[in-house]
C-alpha cells in the first residue's frame, strides 16, 4: 500500500511539474473594489490566498504545513457561510446559486481534508483549482459583473475534469469537453487579436486532447498520455489567462460589450 501511494505521489508530481500556475487569486482581486461590498470580496479574496499558498505546499511536497493551513481555511470558509449562508449580498436571482456554490466549496474543502488524511494526492491541486474558481464566481454575483461571471464559467469547465484523475472513464469523458467551441467562441467576441490567437491555441490543444483521449480508449496508447495531454490544454487556457489579464479584460465591470 504505501508503494502505490508513492507510485500516485510520483505521478502527483510529474503532473505538477509539466502545468503552469493555473491556480491564482488575481482575477479575484481585481474585483474587491472600494465600496459597501468590498468586504465581502476582500473575504473571499483572503481564503483564495490561503487555498493558493496550500497548492504552493503540497507542489513542495510540505505535506504537514498544507495540512495546518487546511484547517484555518476550513474553519475560515465555515464562518463565512455562517455570515453569508443565510443573508446573500446579491439579488434574487442569484440567491439560490450564491448558496450553492458556497456549500460546493465546502464539500470541495472537505474532500481535500480527507484525502490529506489519507494521503490521496493525484487530484487534490485539482481540486483546490476548482474551489479557488468557485470562490471567483461568488465574487462575481456579489459584484453582479456578468463579463467575469461567464469566462469563469468557462474557466470552470477546463478545470473541472481534473477532480476525475483517480477516475479514469469519468476523466475521459469531462476532459472531452464537448461544446467548448461555442462557449470560445461566444466568449473571443470581447477578446482582442492577441488574446483570439491564444484562443485558437486552446482550441487546437482541446483538439489534440480529444485525439489522445480516442487512442486510449482504443487501447493505441496508455491512459497517463491523456492526463499529460489535458495538462498541455490547460496550459493554452493560462496562456489565454494571462493574455486576457495583458489586456485589462478583466478590470471592465458589468455586461460584456
Amino acid at each position: 500500500m504505501v508503494f502505490i501511494i508513492k507510485i500516485i505521489f510520483v505521478l502527483f508530481l510529474i503532473i505538477a511539474e509539466t502545468q503552469s500556475f493555473a491556480c491564482d487569486s488575481t482575477v479575484l482581486a481585481l474585483l474587491t473594489g472600494n465600496d459597501i461590498n468590498s468586504s465581502t470580496v476582500s473575504k473571499f479574496l483572503s481564503v483564495s490566498d490561503k487555498l493558493v499558498a496550500e497548492g504552493d505546499m503540497l507542489n513542495s511536497y510540505n505535506i504537514a504545513a498544507a495540512k495546518k493551513q487546511h484547517a484555518i481555511i476550513m474553519r475560515d470558509w465555515l464562518g463565512l457561510i455562517s455570515e453569508l449562508g443565510s443573508t446573500p449580498m446579491v439579488s434574487d436571482a442569484h440567491k439560490k446559486e450564491f448558496r450553492e456554490l458556497l456549500s460546493d466549496v465546502a464539500k470541495g474543502l472537505g474532500i481535500v481534508r480527507k484525502q490529506l488524511e489519507k494521503e490521496i494526492y493525484l487530484n487534490i491541486h485539482e481540486i483546490i483549482e476548482v474551489c479557488v474558481t468557485k470562490i471567483t464566481i461568488l465574487a462575481t454575483l456579489v459584484r453582479d459583473n456578468t463579463k467575469v461571471y461567464n469566462f469563469l464559467q468557462f474557466e470552470l469547465s477546463v478545470y473541472a475534469p481534473g477532480v476525475y484523475l483517480d477516475k479514469h472513464d469519468e476523466f475521459l469523458t469531462e476532459s472531452f469537453l464537448k461544446d467548448i467551441e461555442t462557449t470560445v467562441g461566444n466568449l473571443e467576441k470581447t477578446y482582442s487579436q492577441k488574446a483570439k490567437e491564444s484562443s485558437k491555441d486552446f482550441l487546437n490543444s482541446v483538439e489534440n486532447h480529444r485525439k489522445i483521449i480516442d487512442e486510449v480508449k482504443n487501447n493505441k496508447i496508455s491512459w497517463e498520455k491523456a492526463t499529460l495531454s489535458y495538462n498541455d490544454l490547460k496550459n493554452s487556457f493560462v496562456a489565454l489567462k494571462q493574455q486576457l489579464l495583458s489586456d485589462g479584460y478583466f478590470e471592465d465591470s458589468g455586461e460584456a460589450k
